[in-house]
């Protein structure tokens, strides 16, 4: 009986600490993605899309209304969209994370910003997939609905 009692307890006791280990990976793992999202407002405000470069992956897809066929793919289209809206007077005031998941290479992000373009506050919701490549996590896809 004390072996099942003690067996019980290691049993109740590994749940807790795996429970507590998944909280903990998950609050440092939004910690990374807010700095990303954080090191993509300032690139975007920066006036100069192509401080933007190194947050994507180079077949990333961005899709949006805003974008001349509603997609734009690869780092050149990508970018030269994005350099259209910061030259058009956009600025990217926000971004808070709503909800994100991960699995193994692969996270979503699903996040409100707020944007002063030419002087109009807005505001619209992105859904970003990041891929982890060599340690750093890059914007896959990128969607954003206003």
């Amino acid at each position: 009986m004390k072996i099942r009692m003690i067996s019980f307890g290691i049993l109740i006791m590994t749940v807790i600490s795996s429970s507590v280990n998944a909280q903990q990976n998950d609050l440092v793992l939004k910690s990374e993605f807010e700095a990303n999202m954080l090191a993509w407002q300032k690139a975007y405000n920066s006036g100069d899309a192509k401080n933007l470069i190194p947050l994507y992956t180079e077949d990333a897809i961005y899709t949006s209304s805003h974008v001349p066929g509603l997609e734009a793919i690869g780092n050149d289209k990508l970018i030269a969209n994005f350099q259209v809206g910061i030259t058009g007077g956009g600025h990217i005031d926000k971004i808070e994370i709503l909800k994100m998941d991960v699995s193994g290479d692969m996270a979503y992000l699903f996040c409100r910003y707020q944007a002063t373009n030419s002087g109009e506050t807005v505001s619209g919701r992105n859904l970003i997939v990041m891929k982890k490549i060599k340690n750093d996590w890059k914007i896959a896809i990128h969607m954003t609905v206003v």
